[in-house]
């Protein structure tokens, strides 16, 4: 789902503010499996997957949480505004997009972390699944938003599978806005 927001977000990234970027095709595929596909796409699509799999794709925060993940998790997501914004300030676009992925490789290791699919084979834990994936959407959201500047198609693309919208940025600090009950899409 990247289409010309993959060239963009290359071109951006590699072209760091005060040096020549060297563009070679070998180095933009490379760069775009790896962000891009596999830490950005590969996270959105096991997300859906899994929340359509375990709960029929409604996203609910039925607050049973492991406080040390957790709460590692949300305050990485929630302090990366700022990151963003001093970066930008300086006019290191390239950093900024760094940031950002932080976001997203930070919920790649929340998955490891919770291991969903261990989760949901206990009938017991399945409110604690509910909060893992609905952190994990969460999660997503706040990162895609900070992302769309740089990629406003895919950050489309991101936010209509999972049924939601893109937040101000000054909602961006605040983990938990998105309503219980949303279904993301099949």
């Amino acid at each position: 789902f990247f289409g010309v927001d993959a060239v963009r977000y290359f071109v951006l990234h590699e072209m760091p503010f005060e040096n020549d970027g060297t563009i070679t095709w070998e180095l933009m595929v490379e760069r775009l499996n790896s962000d891009l596909a596999n830490t950005l796409g590969n996270l959105v699509n096991r997300t859906i997957s899994m929340t359509n799999k375990y709960f029929d794709g409604v996203v609910a925060d039925k607050g049973v949480v492991d406080a040390a993940i957790d709460e590692d998790m949300k305050a990485t997501i929630t302090g990366v505004l700022a990151k963003v914004t001093n970066k930008m300030a300086d006019l290191k676009v390239a950093d900024a997009l760094t940031e950002i992925f932080t976001i997203f490789k930070r919920c790649n290791k929340y998955i490891d972390e919770t291991e969903p699919w261990v989760l949901a084979k206990d009938p017991e834990k399945a409110d604690r699944l509910s909060t893992v994936m609905y952190n994990l959407v969460e999660g997503i959201t706040i990162g895609t938003s900070l992302l769309a500047p740089f990629m406003p198609e895919t950050a489309d693309s991101i936010m209509a599978q999972l049924n939601g919208s893109l937040r101000e940025f000054d909602q961006l600090e605040t983990f938990g806005l998105r309503e219980n009950g949303i279904k993301v899409t099949d």
